[in-house]
């Protein structure tokens, strides 16, 4: 019991009575309840929700540790994205008690299975438009209203094989909207709407066209809002989506 409570960080609580105790406290002491009794099986609904975000990021570390000490299984139910990647070994998306994918993280995250879980998952969330795929000067082109990309050839040959929609969604994480500050082959003139600085990375708006994509760069790498800049999609990196159904037509691209 005390090696538990020293774990979650309610030592000085094992003799407090309950009026004594914040919404917090609660949540920990339920924890260290269930922990305690060492079982095979654990089910968590929101066992964190009521900390504050730095709290909350100690007890993610310390519920994985004790999970794999203790080799029990463990279902946690969550509504936030960051604690389902952060936890889990495998992730079941649910909307309105519909199942969308199930899947490790990396698979939740790289391989969306419908436009629901692509914009779920992820902060922040995926890029999402309506899109139509062409031939232009020789190349193949995927238009977001009037802000045009070029994309490997044989995303035709996978459209026709997919028996692709009219209706087509394009889907890209911010990650994948690679920016240069020169122009360079297949880049496009963008500008710079938005910058928010997270530290180690920058999440930039650029408006491309009538389109406003949002783009993950290195810090500082676009100075202020208003820069020109050039950008292009990651082709790796671009899903298409029935966008009536919202299913994935699983067309993976070559970057």
């Amino acid at each position: 019991m005390r090696s538990v409570g020293r774990s979650l960080g309610i030592s000085h609580l094992l003799r407090a009575r309950p009026s004594a105790l914040s919404g917090g406290d609660m949540q920990r002491v339920a924890i260290g309840r269930a922990l305690v009794r060492r079982p095979k099986a654990l089910l968590l609904d929101e066992p964190i929700g009521s900390l504050d975000a730095k709290l909350r990021e100690q007890m993610r570390v310390e519920l994985k540790r004790l999970h794999y000490e203790n080799g029990s299984t463990s279902i946690y139910v969550t509504h936030d994205q960051v604690e389902a990647m952060s936890l889990a070994d495998r992730i079941v998306v649910m909307n309105d008690g519909v199942l969308q994918q199930v899947g490790t993280p990396t698979e939740v995250y790289l391989y969306p299975a419908n436009l629901f879980v692509a914009q779920f998952i992820g902060s922040p969330v995926m890029n999402i438009a309506a899109a139509t795929v062409g031939e232009a000067d020789g190349k193949v082109q995927v238009s977001l209203d009037d802000a045009r990309f070029d994309l490997p050839r044989e995303l035709l040959g996978m459209l026709e094989q997919k028996k692709a929609p009219a209706d087509l969604s394009l889907g890209v994480r911010p990650e994948g909207v690679l920016v240069s500050r020169d122009e360079q082959p297949g880049y496009r003139p963008a500008e710079a709407h938005l910058i928010q600085p997270f530290g180690g990375f920058d999440i930039v708006d650029l408006r491309i066209g009538s389109r406003t994509l949002r783009a993950r760069t290195s810090s500082g790498f676009v100075d202020k809002a208003g820069d020109k800049v050039f950008a292009r999609l990651d082709p790796a990196q671009a899903h298409f989506f029935d966008t009536r159904s919202g299913a994935s037509l699983d067309i993976r691209l070559a970057g």
